[in-house]
């Protein structure tokens, strides 16, 4: 039998049904298994499908790759890989040591942290903000002045847009700064680089370039839109697919060539572009699957089951990325506009009625409700589709208006 090996999950355990699915054995390797079950039993919990649930510390790649080197040879895996970004790299590193199918470790570590990921792109003449690696205030205040403001200050090895933040002024940025070198926790033991990238702002709109690199060939899924709230944080409250822009061809051939240059060998891979009055510029270059609601999007616009087809691709599969249909998906991350509790949320009744909402998922009342800073900080999202994505989020647009979110406010 076939034998995966997932170094840790996203919260959606994307993957590990799949592979079930294709009738592989399933391997976890965790540092915290409560993370997933949450006060849940195990025998409960979609974890329950798992054959072998290892508890190791997953931030250690070096412990890693000496447990997975011997329960390799007692164990023989056929792939090692993993759906959440924070832990690429491990993954890549011990796939490659044991001579598996993955993307390019090297790749894997040079786009994950944003600082190498930014010189190498200015090696190559890949276009991305003008930018700077700090590493401590006083570097962060001389390149802002370099920069300038408005600017963007950033994490170099964060995700879900932890730590990003656009600073007006000097006082703003020194007040990021602190903050994220005071809140460098993204749980399940780990910590963010204190390195922080000092980022020209490159205004406009946020798209992402969705594709599957495999025996070398690049292969764009389609472009996904954003809705950006929280200013000065960067929340995503929104997104459709497949979106058509009048640059299309020049976007996607900006990204194409990014990923050769950059070596990206293999795998999916997230492409965040800003539509700037000077021009495309890359963002982020994300060495996993999107996140969110836009898989689920993409298979019900598409007919495309993306986390399936990636499985196989770590097999030796030959994917199968052809669309099977073609329509629109939307959908809308809801998030309070103040710190407190959530109460109910009116407005959803009638929706359980809709055939072309497809999911509707809120947090149970009682739950405790930040203000959002990052995409940790959603309350709620509902997920339409239509005969296109310009009349999915028209759909999603007329929904949003009948929702309501009833908050006790917390008071200070």
């Amino acid at each position: 039998m076939r034998h995966i090996l997932f170094i840790e999950s996203n919260d959606s355990l994307t993957g590990i049904r799949e592979s079930k699915e294709l009738e592989c054995f399933v391997t976890l390797l965790t540092s915290d298994l409560n993370y997933y079950l949450k006060e849940t039993e195990l025998k409960d919990h979609p974890l329950s499908i798992v054959d072998n649930i290892v508890t190791i510390d997953t931030s250690d790649i070096k412990q890693l790759i000496d447990f997975i080197d011997k329960y390799h040879k007692e164990n023989p895996l056929t792939a090692v890989l993993t759906f959440a970004e924070l832990y690429v790299e491990q993954a890549t590193e011990c796939a490659n040591k044991l001579g598996l199918l993955t993307l390019n470790p090297v790749t894997a570590r040079s786009v994950r942290n944003k600082g190498m990921m930014r010189k190498l792109s200015e090696k190559h003449g890949i276009p991305v903000p003008r930018s700077s690696l700090v590493e401590s205030i006083e570097q962060a205040i001389d390149s802002s002045k370099t920069i300038g403001f408005p600017c963007i200050i950033k994490p170099c090895n964060a995700a879900m847009s932890i730590g990003v933040r656009l600073v007006y002024d000097e006082n703003e940025l020194i007040d990021a700064y602190n903050y994220y070198q005071d809140n460098r926790f993204f749980g399940r033991g780990l910590i963010g680089k204190s390195e922080m990238l000092i980022e020209e702002y490159a205004e406009g709109p946020i798209i992402s370039i969705e594709s599957i690199t495999y025996d070398n060939e690049f292969h764009c899924i389609g472009i996904t839109d954003r809705i950006i709230i929280g200013s000065p944080f960067f929340v995503e409250a929104g997104s459709s697919f497949p979106v058509k822009l009048e640059n299309e061809n020049q976007v996607v051939s900006i990204v194409r060539d990014a990923l050769i240059k950059l070596d990206y060998n293999f795998g999916a891979c997230h492409t965040e572009v800003a539509i700037t009055s000077d021009g495309p510029k890359i963002i982020e270059i994300n060495p996993r699957l999107v996140g969110g609601p836009v898989p689920q999007m993409i298979y019900h616009s598409t007919g495309l089951e993306l986390p399936k087809e990636i499985i196989k691709m770590y097999l030796g599969e030959q994917p199968d990325l052809t669309p099977k249909f073609k329509l629109g998906a939307a959908s809308r991350e809801f998030c309070s506009p103040v710190e407190g509790e959530l109460v109910e949320v009116e407005g959803l009744g009638e929706l359980y009625k809709d055939h072309d909402i497809k999911k509707i998922q809120f947090l149970k009342s009682g739950a405790r409700l930040p203000t959002p800073k990052s995409n940790f900080d959603w309350v709620g999202k509902i997920i339409v589709i239509s005969n296109d994505a310009t009349s999915a989020k028209e759909k999603i647009r007329q929904i949003e208006e009948k929702i309501k979110l009833v908050i006790k406010i917390s008071l200070k």
